[in-house]
C-alpha cells in the first residue's frame, strides 16, 4: 500500500520569526508617523479652542462695550481660587481696572500683574465668556492664558496719558481708548503702544531669529506690532509656565527656572512666572510684551518654542465692532 506523504501544518519557528520581524518593522514604521499626527492634532485642537476664545471675547466686547479682565488668584495661601470668572478692580458698573491678584510666594509662585495704563494678564475668564470644557483649556488640559490692554476694560475715566495724542480722550471709558497708546518705559520698546508682540525675546536675543523675524528697527527689534489689544495663548506641549485645569486648586505651576529662561527665552517671555518659589518683581513694560512665532524644536538655531499665541490688533477689533454697529 502506497504511503501518502503528509505536509506539516502551520509555520516553522524560522518562518514565524521572519513573519514577526516583518510585522514589528511595519508597526514600528507606523508608530512614529502616528505619534507625529497625534502631536500635530493637539496643536490644531489648541488653536481651535483659542479661536473660539477670541470669538467669545469679541462677542463679550460687543455686548458689554468693554473687554473682560483676566481670571487671577486673589487669595493668599495654599488654595488657588481661580474659578474662570474675571477679577475686576472696583465695583460692578464702576470698574477701575483689573485685580492685581497676589504676589508670588513660596506657597504660590505666580506673579499676577495689572497696570491701569498698560496690560492686565492672567488666565482666560472662561466662565465669564461662557466657554465650557473642553473648549476652555488647551489640548494638554492646561489653562489658557489671557492678556488685555487695561484701558479697554475700565468703566470709569482712567488717568491715562496717550503718547500718540496731545491729550487723553475727553471720556476714556472702554472702547473710547482704542485709539490711545500709552507710554511703555522699556529700553527695548520705542515710544508708546498697547500690547507689544515680538517674534523673539529682545531681552535675551536668539543666536538666529526664527524665519522672517527681523532685528530692525534697532529701537524695536523683532517687533510684529505694538497695537495688539488682547492676547490668548497656550504654553504648548512642554507646559512650562502653565497650570493644570485638572486640579483646580493647584498652586504649583510648571515654573521657569533660571536655566530654562536662558534655554527657552522666547517661551520665558510668555511665562506668568519666572523663578519657582520666589517673589519676582515684573515690570509692567515686560508684561506688555509677548512672543508669537512659528514652532521650532531644540535643533533650530532660533531655539525651542512650542507656545500657541494669538492676538487681536486695535484695528481688527475696531472693524469687528463697526460691523456689529457698536463703534464708533
Amino acid at each position: 500500500m502506497k504511503k501518502i506523504k503528509t505536509l506539516p501544518l502551520g509555520f516553522t519557528l524560522i518562518e514565524l520569526a521572519v513573519a514577526l520581524t516583518i510585522v514589528a518593522l511595519v508597526i514600528g514604521g507606523l508608530a512614529v508617523p502616528m505619534s507625529k499626527r497625534i502631536a500635530e492634532q493637539q496643536y490644531v485642537d489648541t488653536q481651535a479652542n483659542i479661536d473660539k476664545a477670541m470669538d467669545a471675547l469679541v462677542g463679550y466686547a460687543i455686548q458689554n462695550r468693554r473687554l473682560p479682565c483676566p481670571d487671577v488668584d486673589t487669595v493668599s495661601g495654599s488654595t488657588d481660587n481661580r474659578d474662570g470668572f474675571e477679577d475686576i478692580a472696583g465695583a460692578a458698573g464702576a470698574i477701575t481696572g483689573c485685580s492685581i491678584g497676589i504676589a508670588g510666594t513660596a506657597a504660590n509662585a505666580v506673579n499676577y500683574h495689572s497696570d491701569p495704563d498698560g496690560v492686565s494678564w492672567g488666565d482666560l475668564p472662561w466662565q465669564t465668556l461662557g466657554l465650557a470644557a473642553p473648549n476652555n483649556v488647551d489640548a494638554w488640559n492646561n489653562r489658557l492664558r489671557y492678556a488685555v490692554f487695561t484701558p479697554l476694560v475700565t468703566q470709569v475715566i482712567p488717568s491715562i496719558t496717550c503718547s500718540n495724542l496731545p491729550t487723553a480722550p475727553t471720556t476714556g471709558v472702554g472702547f473710547q481708548n482704542l485709539g490711545c497708546n500709552t507710554t511703555i518705559a522699556n529700553t527695548t520698546i520705542a515710544g508708546g503702544g498697547q500690547i507689544d508682540i515680538r517674534c523673539a525675546n529682545p531681552s535675551i536675543p536668539p543666536a538666529t531669529p526664527a524665519l522672517g523675524c527681523l532685528t530692525t528697527p534697532a529701537a524695536a527689534p523683532y517687533q510684529v506690532t505694538q497695537s495688539a489689544v488682547f492676547v490668548v495663548y497656550s504654553m504648548g506641549a512642554n507646559g512650562w509656565g502653565s497650570t493644570s485645569m485638572v486640579n483646580l486648586g493647584s498652586t504649583t505651576p510648571m515654573a521657569f527656572t533660571s536655566p530654562l529662561i536662558a534655554q527657552l527665552p522666547d517661551e520665558a517671555a510668555n511665562a506668568p512666572e519666572l523663578e519657582s518659589g520666589l517673589t519676582q518683581a515684573l515690570a509692567s513694560a515686560m508684561r506688555r510684551q509677548f512672543v508669537a512665532r512659528s514652532r521650532t524644536d531644540a535643533s533650530s538655531a532660533a531655539g525651542s518654542f512650542d507656545d500657541v499665541v494669538s492676538f487681536m490688533s486695535a484695528a481688527t477689533l475696531t472693524a469687528k465692532l463697526s460691523n456689529a454697529g457698536v463703534w464708533p
